[in-house]
């Protein structure tokens, strides 16, 4: 499925779904041997002046770790409810979301490829909201805290 090549400055809106080119740069953690990896990610806020992103991986696997907490910040996605996106079920991780500026978005022709349903967009906003993995911060900078409530 076609999607939205992000190619101005165009807003992007909590619960949209981008598949992008990533690096170690981003944050990922690669395989040996690849320079960069395509990513689906899920757009959780931007800063004030929407020249930067925070984003949630999307990950085919939540196997990464036995915490009790970490494996609570993994959200399923079901690839029925996103046929067009994804091949297999999938996962959110709302532990690490990456930060990534509308401008290297831009650069690598990143496209919206469609927007999560109200009931996955409700569980992980609530997740990164109480996460611990994430610093408070972050939250307040990209508008995740005040996500749902009447001054957003």
């Amino acid at each position: 499925m076609p999607g939205i090549i992000i190619t101005t400055d165009v807003e992007l809106c909590v619960g949209d779904i981008v598949y992008v080119e990533m690096d170690s740069n981003d944050g990922l953690v690669l395989n040996e041997g690849y320079p960069t990896r395509l990513k689906y990610v899920v757009v959780a806020g931007s800063k004030s002046d929407n020249k930067e992103a925070c984003l949630v991986l999307i990950n085919s696997d939540n196997d990464y770790s036995d915490d009790p907490e970490w494996i609570a910040a993994q959200i399923p996605i079901a690839r029925n409810n996103y046929p067009e996106i994804l091949d297999y079920d999938s996962w959110m991780d709302c532990t690490d979301p990456k930060q990534m500026t509308m401008r290297k978005l831009r650069a690598r022709k990143a496209e919206i490829v469609g927007r999560l349903n109200d009931e996955d967009l409700t569980l992980v906003m609530a997740t990164l909201k109480d996460s611990g993995f994430i610093d408070t911060h972050l939250k307040k900078v990209y508008g995740i805290l005040s996500y749902g409530t009447a001054e957003n």
